[in-house]
């Protein structure tokens, strides 16, 4: 006996919510639940994050920074992908329009300005890793 799973579209995983609370990516056209990280994980992402908001600040751009608050769908797949980043830096006017739908960027908007990932211990050693869209 064959078992198959459900491959997901960008359209449905938009849409899903299976009522627990948790948080998926959707990679290849699969859910993937997205584990919560360590706190050295979570130490870096706020840095990061503090970092770029003190910067846009600094210098004044009608940017922001928001912490694993935005998914980002990919170009880079075969199938439907779209994955949270720990840190994703965007225009002001882009994250005012997240606001009132799911807040994942998708290929026919503009994309953010950078977005980042911090890797876990288990990865070979913590270490960031940064694209620029």
């Amino acid at each position: 006996m064959a078992i198959t799973t459900k491959k997901w579209t960008f359209a449905e995983y938009l849409i899903y919510d299976d009522g627990t609370g948790a948080r998926y990516e959707l990679v290849n056209g699969d859910l993937v639940c997205m584990a919560l990280g360590t706190g050295e994980h979570g130490d870096i992402s706020e840095f990061l994050n503090e970092v770029f908001k003190a910067e846009i600040k600094r210098t004044s751009r009608s940017w922001t920074s928001k912490d694993m608050k935005i998914g980002i769908q990919s170009p880079r797949s075969s199938r439907d992908t779209s994955r949270v980043p720990d840190v994703v830096v965007l225009p002001l006017e882009q994250w005012e329009g997240l606001k009132k739908r799911e807040s994942v960027i998708t290929l026919n908007e503009a994309p953010p300005y950078t977005g980042g990932r911090s890797r876990q211990p288990n990865y070979s050693g913590s270490r960031l890793s940064c694209k620029t869209y």
